[in-house]
């Protein structure tokens, strides 16, 4: 059955004709009195349409007529709107409405059915009563004016909507019929607005989630609620959805309904896995945002504030950081987290960054999308990785879509990955796909066999371009020529090098009076450096920049030639080669503490993978404070500080007194130290033990002093007395073949720690495995 069969079905049953029951109602009459008879129309439970007609040019006629004219003009028009029947004479109308001067709103009772049915009857209800109306007048006031008259048209609907008074309906429904008459809108937007209205009304949207990886741990640490639209609808895609919601003013309202289908439908989370849920800039002017609904729905499906983070998306620009800051303050002392979308396009995202200081930065697809091949990509991403740890801010890369992408951006220490690559978008939380795990298990299982100090060439190799020995100049001069970017050729024979070429060197050779003459018919060979530097791809790079570097002069910018089994595989660069060797250097630079200047976390890795790969003997002293928080709590941070620097300074003076010069002491973070050691490690404790027993006490006032306690709150919150710090030691002997990989240490060491501070007083415990080994040598 078509709308229009419908429509003859529900004119049939009302049986009134329109003038029969219509009411007018100037524009002097109380908008209390138009209010109440909307609300009367409303009790219809298919809502009240609305037709908006005013005169074309109606300025223009008052200027060229006078008063007068134009006030007959205005009754002949009210006139004729109340005596039209539109639609055969059988529709339902309510009342007529002169809002003011020429404008005229007519109110009609709705038909039954969707929404396309409802406003196809509305557009022509509409169009039929502007065709009446305008036959009337003009007939009737043919000798008065010399042109006839024209009506803009427009219609909506008014149905009754939570949350919105009977004044903002009345509002928004003039409003849009208004646009549409005026040509500021079109029927045929509006038609996609009620769709939108209906379909939240109806609640047809549906959420998915798509993962976030942890491109370090290879673990899921959580998913992003992404909205869909109907199926097959106009507005499935939310890049159509979300501009008609703002531009309909919906934006508050869906975005709120999506939270909360979201939070609703994601199912148990584990404890440590996020919820990322988009909220638009905007959101802040939304009164029900402030009022701890997020809060009380989380706790109403099992979570709570700390899995929750904010997805900050730029689909409008932040016109006041100072309110929308105030608001997210709010939100984080609760436990909430966030995020800037996009980082890199859109809306003022680095002004965003800066001023909102965001816990995630998610990096937008475009400076992801095919970064293993983009120089300038890849240097912007590490700049981000960079600037992330600065800040504390963990960076998520989106768009992930090839094996490649992930790769790189694994590489070089990106902490977060999202893509269809990684996982597409799911109505269920899906685990990360088979070939993203594969990418990153290859990576630990490199890293577990190349030690960070000792990156190999091969990962830089790019590649080349290739000549055998026999082929003749000419071939190199046309290739230069072709391939503008290319500076280098490879001279084989069959697949090992055996010499290069030099764009630059080689036209030197032909730029002789003779050269090209002499040359360009000879084989390559004779053009050909035939002493090139020629390395395995497994040399590492500390030590290829080393040969490299000590080349002669003439010799020093030259590409070196990578190969596995003397097959070549590529170049590398030298400028390529130096500017990753001043990256690892400087990302070991801004590893180190802020506080102590002890290196951190990578020079502790570099250095315990370097002893593994030489079969080194060694042990490692990990260092704790007792009673550390209590002491901070009491005195403040910065008295905590001087209590980490002293015990910083001790350590290091004990080191370099009883240690070796190889020996590395580092700050893991906060009061945790390491030291690694090849002479007996007795002595490095008890000197350790006995200088910070010894200078602990003066960071303390008298009274705790004489008292040896202090009074502070444990992590309970209850009144606890706690002596004065100590230091816990944690030892491990490592013996070649005991580990495999700095995390098994680094979870024995955990142990042994545990251990320790099970003791009262400054000890060292040694791990039960050595204390065995020790003692069966000293047995035997």
């Amino acid at each position: 059955m078509g709308p229009f069969d419908m429509l003859e079905g529900w004119l049939k049953s009302l049986g009134q004709p329109f003038s029969q029951e219509v009411s007018f109602y100037p524009s002097t009459v109380s908008s209390a009195e138009v209010l109440k008879q909307i609300e009367r129309g409303l009790e219809n439970e298919n809502g009240v349409g609305l037709v908006f007609l005013d005169i074309v040019g109606f300025t223009a006629i008052e200027r060229s007529y006078g008063f007068s004219v134009c006030k007959q003009v205005l009754s002949t028009l009210s006139q004729a709107i109340m005596e039209a029947k539109p639609i055969l004479g059988a529709g339902r109308g309510l009342f007529v409405h002169n809002l003011n001067g020429d404008d005229f709103a007519v109110y009609y009772s709705l038909p039954p059915g969707d929404i396309d049915t409802v406003l196809d009857f509305l557009e022509r209800l509409a169009e039929d009563l502007r065709s009446q109306s305008l036959a009337v007048v003009n007939e009737t006031l043919s000798g008065l004016l010399r042109e006839p008259l024209d009506l803009h048209l427009g219609w909506a609907i008014l149905r009754p909507t939570s949350g919105l008074s009977l004044e903002s309906l009345v509002y928004n429904a003039l409003k849009e019929a208004t646009a549409i008459a005026k040509g500021h809108s079109d029927a045929k937007w509006s038609r996609r607005i009620w769709e939108l209205k209906e379909a939240m009304a109806e609640d047809r949207f549906h959420v998915v989630y798509q993962p976030l990886l942890s491109l370090e741990k290879g673990e899921i640490i959580g998913y992003e609620a992404l909205c869909r639209g109907p199926v097959d609808s106009y507005f499935a895609s939310p890049s159509v959805l979300f501009p008609l919601a703002e531009k309909a003013d919906l934006l508050y309202p869906l975005e709120r309904q999506i939270r909360e289908k979201a939070i609703a439908e994601c199912g148990e989370l584990l404890r440590d896995q996020l919820l990322f849920l988009n909220i638009s800039p905007s959101v802040v002017k939304d009164p029900e945002f402030a009022q701890g609904n997020t809060r009380r729905l989380i706790a109403e499906h099992g979570l709570r504030p700390h899995n929750i983070v904010f997805e900050i998306t730029e689909r409008t620009a932040i016109d006041d950081f100072g309110s929308f800051r105030k608001t997210l303050k709010h939100y984080r002392e609760q436990g909430f987290r966030v995020a800037v979308d996009d980082a890199g396009a859109g809306y003022s995202s680095l002004q965003a960054i800066a001023e909102l200081q965001p816990d995630f930065i998610k990096i937008d697809m475009s400076l992801v999308r095919d970064i293993d091949t983009s120089s300038i990509k890849q240097a912007l991403m590490e700049t981000f990785v960079t600037f992330g740890r600065k800040i504390g801010a963990k960076i998520v890369a989106e768009g992930i879509e090839t094996e490649k992408e992930l790769r790189f951006l694994s590489q070089i220490g990106v902490d977060i990955g999202q893509g269809f690559f990684i996982g597409r978008p799911l109505p269920k939380r899906e685990g990360p796909s088979a070939e993203a795990i594969a990418v990153l298990a290859d990576k630990k299982n490199r890293l577990r066999a190349e030690p960070l100090h000792a990156v190999t060439v091969g990962s830089l190799v790019e590649e080349c371009h290739g000549l055998q020995k026999d082929q003749l100049t000419r071939e190199a001069m046309r290739h230069f020529q072709r391939h503008a970017d290319c500076n280098s050729l490879v001279i084989l024979d069959g697949e090992m090098p055996v010499g290069l070429v030099m764009r630059d060197k080689m036209y030197s050779h032909l730029a002789n009076q003779y050269g090209v003459a002499l040359y360009a018919d000879r084989p390559v060979s004779l053009v050909m450096d035939h002493d090139p530097l020629i390395v395995d791809s497994a040399t590492r790079l500390e030590k290829v920049s080393q040969m490299a570097t000590s080349r002669q002069l003439q010799r020093l910018y030259d590409h070196i030639i990578v190969t596995d089994k003397n097959r070549c595989t590529g170049v590398v660069s030298v400028r390529t080669l130096l500017d990753h060797m001043t990256r690892i250097q400087m990302e070991y630079a801004l590893a180190a503490n802020p506080l102590t200047g002890l290196p951190g976390n990578p020079r502790i890795e570099q250095d315990i993978l370097r002893r593994f790969e030489w079969n080194q003997a060694f042990t490692v002293i990990y260092i704790d404070l007792d009673n550390f928080k209590a002491f901070n709590d009491r005195y403040g941070f910065e008295r905590g500080d001087q209590a980490i620097k002293l015990l910083a300074g001790i350590a290091g003076d004990v080191v370099r007194a009883k240690g070796r010069t190889d020996d590395l002491l580092a700050h893991i973070g906060g009061d945790d130290f390491i030291i690694l050691t090849g002479n007996p490690y007795e002595a490095i404790c008890e000197g350790i033990i006995a200088a910070f027993d010894r200078e602990i006490v003066e960071l303390y006032s008298a009274e705790d002093r004489e008292r040896r306690c202090i009074c502070s709150k444990d992590r309970q919150g209850n009144t606890c007395f706690f002596p004065i710090m100590s230091v816990s030691l944690a030892v491990v002997e490592c013996w070649p073949g005991r580990f495999d990989h700095p995390m098994e240490l680094g979870e024995v060491a955990a142990e042994v720690k545990k251990e320790a501070k099970r003791q009262s007083g400054s000890v060292y415990i040694i791990d039960e495995k050595s204390r065995r080994q020790k003692d069966s040598l000293t047995e035997s």
